[in-house]
Parts: C-alpha cells; structure tokens; sequence
C-alpha cells in the first residue's frame, strides 16, 4: 500500500536568501508548512467513464524543502503538479497552501494565489520569440501592476542572479537551450513566490547543461525557496531531499 507522504524530511534552518526571497528564507528558519493536501481526489469525465487521476493523496511540504516527484506517464504527476500550482482544483479533498485553503477558491482568486506565491518551470521555456531577455522576465510583473521602474531592476537582478547579466537584450533565438531556461527560471524567480514547481526542466537538455540548471535550482532551494521537481528521471529525482512516487493516482514517499 502506498505510504501517507504527509511527514516532513527535516526542519533545519537556511542561510537569508538575497533579494525580496526573505519571506520564503524565513519561512524554512521556523519549518511553517507552506503546502498541505488532505485525501485530495481528482476526477475526469472520458465518455461514460471515469479517470481517477488523484486518488486520496495526502502531503505535507515545509518551507524551504526540496521535494522530487517521480512516476511513469499516467501516473497523476502531472495532475499532481496541476493542483499544487492552482492551475486545477481537486475533486474532493482538501488544500492549503501557505496557510491559505485554495480548494474553494474563485478563477480570479486562483490566478492571485498563482501570481504571488508559486513560479512555475515548464521543460518548453514558455519564452515569447520576439522579446529580449529582460523583457520575458518582466512580463508576470506587467500583469501584477508593477511599476516600470521596479520590474526592470527586479528583471535585471534576477537575469544576473542567474549568470546571465550579459544577456539581458538577447531573444531566445540567440540564446542556448541552457540559456532559455536559465531566463524562464528569472521570470519565475522574479515575482518573489514562496514555492518554484518544475516541470522537467532538464527535458530539453543535454547532460551538462542540465547539470548546471539542477545546480542552479539547488542554489535557490538553499536560499529558502521551496522546490518541487517533477521528472521521470531518476538521477534527476534522486538529487531531491525527499522523493515521492506516484502510480496510479496514489504516492509513496521513496526516501
């Protein structure tokens, strides 16, 4: 039987993270739980039939851990990741995110919660074509009501947090697949969020370079951001603190 996942891997504290991430470093200092889901179902309707995505999964996540979510396709990975993001809701269940019950909420509600508190890493960069660097990064803070002022040096500080300094007038055709995920994870950085899920953010990439982005992402975790890797590579996964399992809907804590 699969194993509740909901017990934490450890509270230790993390050095202050540089920027605007102070909340998310605190955060790991105390051990407040930023992500708790309570027997959370997700259902979809195919035909006649029923597709039970999520069945019964239960979590609990503390500030500043680092968490690997592995599985087969089919597994509920996806629609796992889906839920945790605020991008669907469960069927039945319960979720809190950030002390926050989020099951319940509104479109609009969901799209603030998404907006202030989680970035997101797709392993297909999400980059527009015709915008330089700088540009993509800003754009979450243009749709936040940010002042132009603010997103350009938050959108700058983040390209150099992230090696890329140098790059910050370049378009993702000029740029190395390494590169363009290095920018799509300034843009999700920029916002200051509390959480970073990531999609097989070293799908597209070769060995080294996906070493680099993990390395990268590690280095943010350290800081105190939270880090959730979805992958169905298991060197990826197994750099993880905690790695969870799913199969069939269900999760198994795997370490």
């Amino acid at each position: 039987m699969p194993a509740d996942a909901t017990a934490g891997a450890g509270d230790g504290a993390r050095p202050a993270a540089p920027g605007g991430a102070d909340a998310a470093a605190t955060g790991a200092a105390t051990g407040v739980e930023v992500i708790r889901l309570e027997h959370v179902t997700r259902v979809f309707k195919v035909g006649d039939s029923e597709v039970r995505a999520l069945d019964g999964v239960s979590l609990s996540v503390r500030a500043g851990e680092y968490l690997s979510l592995m599985g087969p396709s089919g597994s509920g990975k996806s629609t796992l990741l889906n839920v945790l993001g605020c991008l669907d809701t469960p069927t039945s269940g319960r979720y809190v995110l950030d002390g926050e019950p989020v099951e319940k909420l509104t479109e609009d509600q969901l799209a603030d919660v998404r907006q202030r508190k989680i970035g997101f890493i797709f392993q297909a960069y999400h980059l527009v074509a015709r915008m330089s660097a700088a540009r993509n990064v800003e754009l979450p803070m243009i749709f936040a009501g940010v002042a132009p002022a603010e997103r350009r040096a938050r959108a700058r500080e983040a390209l150099v947090a992230v090696g890329l300094g140098h790059r910050l007038d370049h378009r993702p055709d000029q740029l190395s697949g390494g590169e363009r995920q290095r920018v799509a994870i300034a843009r999700a950085t920029a916002m200051r969020p509390r959480i970073l899920l990531a999609d097989e953010p070293t799908g597209n990439l070769d060995t080294r370079s996906g070493d680099e982005i993990l390395a990268l992402l590690e280095r943010l975790n350290a800081e105190g951001l939270t880090l959730v890797v979805v992958t169905h590579d298991p060197r990826v996964g197994g750099r993880a603190q905690r790695r969870l399992r799913m199969r069939d809907g269900r999760m198994a804590e795997d370490g």
